[in-house]
């Protein structure tokens, strides 16, 4: 009877036991990962969901990144910095077989709104069809390279898209990732864009590394992504684990960056703004509780979900900034939404510093008024 009892009683405590830690794995490292150079960034990836943990309890680290999941990543690493931009649009370029083609969609449409914003929408380039197109280039063996004369009905394979990534064209991708941030340093107008990027894909950039004449590992180099100094070995295959390595790098950057931007001039500042709001109405409209959480305390959600006009995540807005009188760490941003139908209305949104998200801010209460 004792030892019915002791057994029983063993049996609850594992079960209560495991109802709060998730099981083992939940909370603790792959099973391949431990004890590897690359676990600490791996284990990070995975707790804010950019690496999926799987039933297998494996990351596979020494196997190589495929091209798709490597793109998938990207968007995994961008969203968890800046939030949904935009709702996914079909790529006709893109197998509609191919299995992460979701994510890949929703990185293209990201891509294109944060350059948009950029640019103020005054620049014809488009970095994520620029990025396919070139990784297409690469799939049917040609360098990466800006061609004579373009295909025009270029389309990239499920096949294509599950083939080891190259360290060449990992910097490609991370190259069209970065444009927003490769316009804003070389102080560039947007007509001007395009003459810009072309000078990379023709190749008549200075190159940097001894065993490579493709300009994009230089073009990151800036970005510290990739820690090499003399050669980049542009045809070695990655493996998951330096991938993930990058990715953390890029996402270290990223908080730095957006965090800069509330502090630099007041254009860019308004951008970052634009892209917060942007992000943080989409998320209001597709109920993320995990982002809406991140960037709005309780009391300003709820208020937001009651004002008598809720503002749209693409709507005509024209964004303004100012320090409070009280307090210079708090930025109040004020959105003038342009409403033909129901009339003109301005929402003031409160933001204190906050380390919940990359932007480094918490919108801590709303006032709502009609224009």
């Amino acid at each position: 009877m004792m030892k019915r009892f002791a057994l029983c009683f063993l049996m609850a405590l594992l079960l209560v036991q495991t109802a709060w830690t998730g099981g083992a794995h939940a909370a603790g490292v792959f099973d391949d990962t431990e004890g590897h150079w690359a676990e600490q960034q791996i284990e990070e990836l995975a707790s804010l969901g950019i690496v999926k943990r799987n039933s297998s309890h494996a990351f596979y680290p020494n196997k190589p990144i495929t091209r798709g999941e490597a793109l998938a990543l990207l968007n995994r690493v961008f969203e968890t910095a800046y939030g949904s931009l935009e709702l996914p649009q079909r790529k006709s370029n893109l197998d509609y077989r191919f299995l992460l083609r979701g994510e890949v969609e929703q990185l293209l449409v990201n891509m294109k709104a944060i350059w948009q914003v950029e640019t103020n929408a005054l620049s014809s380039y488009d970095p994520g069809d620029r990025m396919l197109y070139y990784l297409y280039l690469a799939e049917s063996g040609q360098l990466l390279k800006k061609q004579q004369k373009e295909n025009p009905d270029w389309w990239l394979s499920s096949e294509a898209m599950q083939r080891p990534l190259t360290r060449e064209e990992a910097s490609l991708l991370l190259f069209h990732v970065l444009a927003p941030q490769k316009f804003r340093t070389a102080n560039l107008k947007p007509q001007d864009a395009v003459t810009y990027f072309n000078s990379f894909y023709e190749w008549k950039q200075d190159r940097f590394y001894r065993d490579t004449y493709s300009p994009y590992p230089l073009a990151i180099r800036e970005f510290q992504l990739f820690l090499t100094e003399k050669t980049f070995s542009p045809e070695k295959i990655m493996t998951r684990a330096e991938y993930a390595v990058v990715m953390k790098r890029l996402l270290d950057y990223y908080r730095t960056d957006m965090a800069a931007q509330f502090r630099s001039t007041v254009a860019q500042q308004q951008n970052i703004a634009q892209l917060y709001l942007r992000s943080a109405t989409l998320a209001l409209e597709k109920k993320q509780q995990a982002r809406l959480a991140a960037v709005f305390a309780p009391e300003p959600l709820k208020a937001m979900t009651t004002l008598p006009q809720v503002p749209k995540y693409n709507g005509p807005v024209t964004i303004t900034s100012k320090t409070d009188m009280n307090d210079p760490k708090i930025l109040w941003l004020i959105g003038h939404y342009r409403d033909p139908v129901n009339g003109d209305f301005q929402v003031e949104y409160k933001l204190e510093q906050d380390a919940s998200n990359a932007y480094g801010r918490k919108i801590t209460a709303v006032l709502y008024s009609e224009k």
